[in-house]
């Protein structure tokens, strides 16, 4: 029989000598405070910037190695751009399909969808990186309008939805008030989810549906009240199917013009979580 004694189990230092990571007595973490901070702060969501957290900003730049490899053992991914001074985290992308959604979902509408797609594309014609870019109700209700039913009668009912959609946009902070009334900032985290490619190919897939069915343009959980749509996850959700149309593969890619080169971006806004600010 051995005289050694097996090693501990439980990660406990049994030896007697205090946790040089420990920020109270029993603590059992390694990381600095600040870092911890920013760790919550990405799981909380939606984003962390620069310019709101300066101080967990330059903690993540710090531990940048760290906090991926924690963030990885929940099966989440850090996304960072430096350039724009934001980072987020959204669920790995697991080629085997094994890893389970850790960020919750934002569901979208068409009308979120195709609001999204609309302040994506005025960050594209933004004149210089890092340009802040604003929107007015105005423009969105403008915007919108070419995406209401031809045929319904309803615009008090339409506008309802907008409003609902830009009230959600302002909750996950993809649109911040600003001092003027109804005038609002566009976050540049939209820049990190869209690519321009996928932009121009998703609007070219709905206007085209628009085109082709000439009569109710918002999908058919909208139509009845109810809360489908697509999911922004990352990946499409499982849509309501429309009357008359072939039913899809649960995942499989809304674009039938791209099959599936628009990236997934027509599920929904690829990465967000739906969590607090």
């Amino acid at each position: 029989m051995s005289s050694h004694a097996a090693p501990a189990q439980d990660g406990l230092d049994h030896t007697g000598g205090a946790n040089p990571g420990a920020l109270w007595d029993g603590d059992p973490g390694s990381l600095p405070r600040d870092t911890r901070r920013t760790l919550v702060r990405l799981l909380q969501g939606p984003y962390l910037t620069t310019e709101l957290h300066p101080e967990l900003w330059n903690a993540l730049l710090k531990d940048e190695a760290d906090i991926r490899r924690r963030l990885g053992d929940l099966f989440l991914e850090l996304v960072i751009d430096r350039a724009a001074g934001l980072a987020f985290t959204r669920n790995a992308s697991d080629p085997t399909g094994a890893a389970p959604s850790v960020m919750r979902a934002m569901r979208l509408t068409l009308v979120d969808t195709v609001l999204l797609l609309h302040l994506r594309t005025l960050l594209l014609r933004a004149n210089t990186p890092g340009e802040r870019v604003f929107v007015d109700r105005s423009e969105i209700d403008d915007h919108l309008s070419v995406y209401r039913p031809h045929t319904s009668t309803d615009h008090t009912g339409f506008m309802r939805r907008v409003s609902s959609s830009v009230d959600k946009l302002k909750r996950a902070a993809l649109l911040r008030d600003t001092d003027v009334a109804e005038r609002y900032e566009v976050s540049p985290v939209l820049a990190l989810v869209f690519t321009a490619d996928e932009v121009a190919a998703v609007t070219a897939e709905y206007r085209r549906l628009l085109g082709e069915d000439g009569r109710d343009s918002s999908d058919s959980s909208e139509s009845s009240g109810g809360s489908g749509g697509s999911e922004s996850n990352g990946a499409p959700g499982e849509q309501r199917r429309p009357r008359g149309r072939t039913p899809r593969r649960r995942g499989a890619c809304r674009c039938r013009k791209g099959r599936g080169t628009c990236g997934g971006a027509c599920g929904g806004a690829a990465g967000l979580s739906g969590g607090g600010q």
